[in-house]
């Protein structure tokens, strides 16, 4: 210690000095131990809160990304209460919130497309499809302008027009969002997860007669109803639910169009990352899909199921194991939940004659079968059977009503559209679909370039979108906005697995040939 002071005032001796020399020539090198391990310190200090505001950063930019965008989009459209509510904002239509959101995405898209370099164009797989069917509809109407102004449904077809142009330009948002498979997976699985909660709030609705989405909606300050549809259904003294959808046709509909996405999930998802409890999650997700297509007691929701098992048995005969997992609990589900609706449907299906006597009552009348409206309508149709009388001629709600519903799309499309309009549907549903259904083939699936996934993303999609065409024979499938929307979410979805065999043949033949190592 005394050498240390000593050495420190210069009256040390020469031993002195040496050793305090010795210590002197080490204290730099302790300094420079202790200036690393502060630097070290700061380094993991700055490092920590570097990763923090990354974290912040990352959810921040979650919030504010396309992908964001797409989700509510996708939460609006599934949850909100179709045709019931909008803002209480003054307008020419009402603002509903599906519409405030597509045409804020759509503008915001514009905008991205004009002032940023990295938001690039998606091909629009089936996009010509959708644009000849929106023709149709514009040239039915201008064939028909001195008919419409006449009997003053010249601003009616107008709205028709802008409101089919508006519900269709979902299928070019999702298109355009869709940029990568990390984004179609967050889509498939969002649309799916939300799918299983509406099913288990209708069986919910089916029990106790409380529909939460309606009371959802009530209690948002922003919204104001604006519809005095029906909010009760009864069939056959049973009470049938509709979740957030405008019937209960259209419910078991849109729940039906959403069972294949979710047996793709049980295969493809990306969690859970254990498959049995993969499996498991997507089962439970399938039967309260299941579950709310049967409160909703509708026959047409059971025709659809079974042409979809029909094509999917076609397509993948060595999934029937893994359909049968799926279907048996359904099944089972199905009896516990209504026994005597299930009972009553089975022997209507089973009995074709009094199905088709069921369809044959109260011809001409509001409430009549299908069967009975399909001689009038195709009389009445015989007076302009190419154009038709106009998109938007036709009113069946409201006190202008001046039409039955025919319960048929394709028979009202050919009423409003002529045989022109019957073509554009089918050209954008039907065609889509059997496209969808070729891609996804197993066989010489190495020149189409596309994944496993890829493949069975079509065919979930494809065959989606094929019973949504079943469909349009037993219900006025556009009138029912929820239904109608969901189809281009699948459009959507669809054009991407399409695209991406666009994208494999777009890298010449010779480069593809070319072994790896290869000089």
């Amino acid at each position: 210690m005394r050498s240390r002071t000593d050495n420190s005032t210069g009256d040390s001796t020469g031993h002195e000095r040496s050793v305090s020399s010795a210590q002197v020539s080490s204290t730099p090198l302790s300094s420079a131990q202790v200036s690393s391990a502060q630097v070290t310190s700061e380094k993991e200090a700055a490092t920590s809160s570097t990763g923090a505001a990354r974290v912040r950063e990352k959810g921040t930019g979650f919030v504010l990304s396309w992908k964001f965008l797409l989700l509510v989009l996708i939460g609006i459209i599934m949850i909100v209460p179709a045709r019931r509510y909008a803002l209480p904002i003054p307008s020419a239509f009402a603002l509903e919130p599906y519409r405030v959101a597509v045409a804020l995405i759509v503008a915001l898209i514009v905008v991205a497309m004009l002032t940023d370099r990295g938001f690039r164009w998606q091909r629009l797989t089936f996009g010509g499809l959708v644009v000849f069917y929106l023709v149709t509809q514009v040239i039915s109407i201008g064939v028909n302008v001195p008919g419409l102004v006449d009997e003053g449904l010249a601003e009616n077809a107008v709205s028709s027009l802008g409101s089919v142009v508006l519900i269709s330009a979902v299928f070019f948002v999702v298109r355009m969002l869709s940029t990568s498979e990390s984004v179609i997976d967050s889509v498939v699985s969002f649309t799916v997860v939300v799918g299983a909660f509406i099913g288990a709030c209708v069986a919910l609705e089916r029990v106790t007669r409380v529909n939460v989405f309606i009371l959802f909606a009530n209690s948002l300050p922003f919204l104001q109803a604006t519809s005095l549809e029906e909010s009760e259904f009864i069939k056959q003294g049973t009470a049938r639910a509709f979740g957030s959808a405008q019937h209960p046709i259209a419910l078991a509909v849109f729940l039906c169009m959403l069972i294949p996405l979710a047996i793709y999930q049980s295969r493809h998802a990306r969690w859970p990352v254990q498959l049995a409890n993969r499996q498991l999650f997507w089962l439970g997700c399938t039967l309260c899909l299941g579950v709310g297509m049967i409160s909703a007691v509708s026959r047409t929701g059971f025709v659809m199921l079974g042409v979809m098992t029909i094509i999917f048995i076609m397509m993948r005969p060595s999934a029937i194991s893994r359909l049968l997992v799926f279907g048996i609990p359904a099944l089972a589900l199905a009896f516990v939940v209504s026994p005597r609706n299930m009972l009553s449907m089975l022997r209507e299906l089973t009995n074709p004659s009094a199905l088709i006597e069921s369809q044959l009552t109260a011809p001409g009348m509001t409430g009549s079968g299908r069967l009975a409206d399909l001689g009038p309508s195709l009389q009445q149709a015989s007076v302009h059977p190419i154009f038709g009388t106009g998109l938007g001629s036709r009113i069946t709600t409201g006190r202008q009503a001046n039409a039955f519903i025919l319960d048929n799309q394709l028979l009202s499309t050919l009423l409003e559209s002529g045989i022109l309009g019957v073509i554009g549907v089918i050209a954008m549903i039907l065609v889509p679909g059997i496209r969808l259904l070729a891609l996804a083939r197993r066989t010489n699936a190495a020149e189409r370039g596309l994944s496993d996934r890829q493949r069975d993303l079509a065919l979930a999609t494809g065959i989606g979108i094929i019973g949504y065409f079943v469909a349009l024979f037993f219900l006025d499938a556009f009138l029912f906005i929820q239904t109608f929307l969901a189809f281009f979410l699948l459009l959507g979805i669809g054009s991407w697995a399409a695209s991406q065999q666009t994208r494999y043949r777009a890298v010449p033949a010779s480069v593809q040939a070319i072994p790896v190592g290869a000089k």
